[in-house]
């Protein structure tokens, strides 16, 4: 019999039976035996040590988001935690011009030019320049564009040759280095140059293509940055898409805006509420469950839905349509041009698998009524056919090679409402977002200003012909003096300068106040004619000037005696004379913003930083394995938005529309959106429909929501959305955790976070039942509030309504503002109160029954409120 060992560790038994076991064998019993033990006590004590370090030791592993799609491996479910975010500021020397979006303000040259939005790129549409006859380059142009000497510059545009033999970017007269030239007529490419002048250079901006008489190019994104020595050496070295996304358009002055991070769920698939009907009649009955009928192949063609999703070059995907569903899906690839590059369809009961190519970015999931195919890619090769109804159910996308089993897609989010700015040129003095205790705050070093009519404008201290210098005194309190960029109504830049002599320049001074110059030709204010106060705040506002019986785009006011004073406004914000035209007009000092004006802005430099709270929403979490990461900025956090039906006078049931442009209630978005991403009833996350469309005069911006399915009229609605303004994006860099203590000791701090959270909202909340309701009036007659102490009216338990803040600069016997009802008086029809002024003197307060609040009897710039009480009619 042989000797046999023991069940565990292998250890040799004595085989008793055996005359040989007369002899003990100490090799086989004792050493052999021993060694067994005591590498059996190894690999334990190995496995403890694993153990105890998980256990006993925090570990985390450094992970940085990049800009843009990409994947994360996660050795465990954690959450993220943020260390660094930074801050970044492009200055579109061009201002919004390069964006493409109008024709004013392109001089055609030797050429004809349209906006076309059928060949584009990244933008809403593009330039399309058309060589006239007798020539053999054709240009559309910037005019009189001004680089500085001893200062570095890129000039980039992304352009598409047509049918010519090449376009690109240049600047007559100046040596300009590295210049790039697109040849290439399948996309859209980079083209661009770099400069460092010697000496001031004032030449136009070309968009060039050669070719031969009514051939063609497309032009789109066109930027000029100033930058530093060191940025302007490596563009020697980077490629044209490097340079492309180091520098990428923005309309005249942006930070990094609203920046967020999103981890998609396992399934990369949502919901069928949130695919893009093709106008094929479609049925949901239930969220990942839907059938449809193909109505004819014009409609969307063979698709009844389809998602649209960023990708990530070169990775593998995998399809799986269950084998309960009776219809075909295609998944399709395209590039960052729009440009499909492959294409499959996976029928009921399989699973395919996709490889993207190098410069895939996209892929297209469309659920199919196509019956039948002979080639994948070619359109021609498939058969479809009206009336045909498809069925479809749990869909699932994932990473990788290897189909993986249903699940609901669930995303996570960081998202952060903010900007974060920094030196244009050198990046230096960063603003940065640290976290405390679950809340982020940002070390604040710049600060963005909306110069609208809303401040205390007044004349300026400098005379000059053919401008006005205005200013607003303690604006800019804390700020370093001459850092300051300023933006016009129509995006064109406004550097520092000497604001008493040259239009369209501004001074932020370090006593606190700063001053702008205002070419006449904009204001409409002659140099013989001082503008008031509210004149210049109607400015402000969007409005111009004007003699009575003269060209509201052109004519200036002088102060001639018995001319009526008139104010109109551009049709389009923008333009005059050529352009859109002029409308509004009034001989009342407008008091109101004109339409489509976008405010001049600001940004300047403190002096001493600051520390403040960022709105933020959610909690980034990793899943063990691979994560598809997006990070971007531009994201808009639950903005109140109210449905409208759908369709005036036949209203069908359950489509109310958000974000439409064309009805007896639009209710547009407040920017100009890209994408929708959620929309929230009551705070809750609901079902919707949302996708873009050509239509730019029902949708803002294209993007519609069409379809609430959980509407109900009661709800609180809003809205999470991405803004079509582009704005620089930066890495998200932080960590998660890579063993179970350092998961234990996050839940902890986060348990800890959300208790001290939740008890400050509790108490808030008894705060808030306990405390009236404060409500902040709209200023008329040039009323405004002193610095930050609003204008605000409330009424207590005891039905008496309370006035406080205090006001200045309006007109003096006129009302500031109008209360409404239910906070006018009870007892009389004047109720008359005693305001202190000027802190020497005083006012008289009058309040009326029909809510107008006047002051009367003041004398200098500022009026009290706070004193002002009276009961309240019922």
């Amino acid at each position: 019999m042989a000797s046999e060992k023991t069940p565990n560790l292998g250890l040799n038994q004595i085989d008793r039976t055996s005359p040989k076991t007369t002899y003990f064998d100490l090799e086989k019993y004792l050493d052999q035996n021993w060694r067994a033990v005591d590498e059996f006590a190894g690999d334990v004590n190995d496995g403890v040590n694993e153990i105890k370090k998980r256990l006993d030791t925090t570990e985390r592993k450094a992970v940085t988001l990049e800009p843009g799609v990409q994947i994360v491996h996660a050795e465990k479910a954690a959450p993220f935690s943020l260390t660094g975010l930074s801050g970044r500021m492009l200055v579109n020397l061009l201002g919004r011009w390069g964006n493409l979006s109008r024709l004013m303000g392109v001089t055609p040259y030797q050429a004809d030019i349209e906006l076309d939005t059928l060949n584009k790129g990244t933008m809403p549409n593009s330039l399309k320049v058309t060589i006239k006859p007798g020539y053999t380059v054709g240009v559309g142009f910037y005019s009189d564009f001004k680089f500085l000497s001893g200062k570095y510059y890129v000039a980039i545009v992304r352009a598409k040759v047509g049918n010519a033999i090449d376009a690109g970017i240049s600047a007559p007269n100046a040596l300009v280095e590295s210049k790039v030239i697109v040849t290439d007529k399948t996309k859209f490419a980079t083209a661009w140059f770099r400069l460092a002048p010697t000496s001031d250079i004032i030449t136009n901006i070309d968009l060039v293509t050669q070719g031969t008489v009514g051939q063609y190019s497309y032009f789109e994104a066109a930027r000029i940055y100033e930058i530093s020595a060191a940025e302007y050496t490596a563009l020697a070295t980077m490629t044209d898409d490097q340079i492309d996304n180091k520098y990428p358009y923005v309309d005249s002055v942006m930070p990094v805006r609203n920046p967020y991070a999103i981890r998609h769920g396992a399934n990369l698939l949502p919901a069928f509420y949130e695919w893009s009907r093709t106008g094929h009649t479609v049925f949901i009955s239930d969220a990942y469950t839907t059938s449809g009928t193909l109505v004819s192949g014009a409609i969307g063609t063979d698709a009844y839905m389809v998602y649209y999703l960023d990708a990530v070059p070169n990775l593998e995907y995998t399809l799986t349509n269950p084998a309960d569903s009776n219809g075909f899906i295609r998944i399709s690839t395209f590039d960052k041009n729009a440009v499909r590059l492959q294409g499959m369809f996976v029928k009921p009961g399989e699973s395919k698998t996709i490889k993207l190519g190098p410069s895939a970015v996209r892929m297209g999931i469309n659920i199919s009524g196509v019956t039948s195919y002979t080639d994948e890619f070619d359109t021609n090769q498939w058969t479809w056919a009206a009336g045909t109804v498809r069925n479809f159910k749990k869909t699932m996308l994932n990473i990788g090679n290897t189909a993986k089993p249903f699940k609901p897609r669930e995303d996570s989010m960081l998202a952060l409402q903010t900007d974060l700015y920094a030196d244009p040129v050198t990046g230096a003095n960063t603003d940065t977002v640290f976290e405390k205790d679950g809340q982020y705050f940002k070390s604040k070093k710049w600060r963005g200003v909306t110069l609208d009519g809303s401040l205390a404008w007044m004349y300026g201290d400098a005379v000059a012909a053919g401008m006005k210098q205005v200013k607003v005194v303690g604006l800019v309190t804390g700020g370093i003096a001459a850092s300051g960029t300023a933006t016009k109504y129509d995006g064109k830049i406004i550097p520092q300068g000497s604001t008493g002599s040259v239009a369209d320049t501004n001074a932020v001074t370090g006593a606190g106040s700063f001053y702008i110059s205002i070419p006449n030709t904009d204001s409409g204010w002659g140099d013989n004619y001082t503008p008031t106060a509210d004149e210049i705040k109607a400015y402000f506002m969007g409005w111009r000037m004007y003699p009575d019986k003269q060209d509201a785009a052109t004519a200036l006011y002088d102060d001639s005696l018995g001319v009526v004073k008139y104010w109109a406004y551009r049709l389009d914000g923008v333009t005059a004379l050529g352009g859109g035209g002029m409308g509004g007009a009034t001989t009342t000092v407008p008091r109101t913003q004109s339409p489509n004006w976008t405010p001049y802005q600001l940004v300047y430099q403190l002096a001493t930083p600051t520390v403040e709270p960022i709105i933020s929403e959610g909690q980034l979490t990793f899943t063990e394995g691979e994560n598809q990461v997006e990070v971007g900025t531009g994201i808009v956090l639950r903005e109140p938005s109210k449905p409208v039906p759908y369709q005036e006078g036949a209203q069908i049931t359950n489509r109310w529309a958000m974000n439409k442009l064309t009805s007896s209630w639009p209710n547009p978005f407040k920017n100009l959106p890209r994408k929708a991403l959620q929309v929230y009833g009551n705070g809750f996350s609901e079902p919707f429909n949302t996708g873009t469309t050509g239509d730019l005069a029902n949708w803002y911006g294209g993007v519609y929501i069409d379809q609430l399915y959980a509407y109900a009229p009661e709800k609180s609605y809003s809205v999470t959305y991405l803004m079509a303004a582009p704005s620089p994006v930066l890495p998200f860099t932080g960590s998660y955790a890579a063993n179970e203590k350092t998961l234990l000791a996050d839940l902890v701090d986060s348990v800890q976070q959300n208790t001290a959270r939740v008890s400050v909202l509790e108490n808030k909340k008894a705060d808030k039942d306990s405390m009236p309701v404060r409500y902040y009036p709209t200023l008329i007659n040039g009323w405004a509030k002193y610095f930050d102490y609003s204008p605000s009216f409330y009424k207590d338990s005891s039905g008496v309504v309370h006035l406080e803040g205090i006001v200045q600069n309006g007109v003096m016997d006129k009302a500031i503002f109008v209360l409404p009802i239910g906070f006018r008086p009870k007892n009389s029809p004047l109720v008359t109160g005693v305001a202190s002024h000027n802190q020497t003197s005083s006012s008289r307060i009058e309040v009326g029954a029909d809510g107008q609040v006047i002051v009367y009897n003041a004398s200098s710039a500022w009026t009290n409120l706070s004193d002002v009480s009276f009961l309240a009619e019922q």
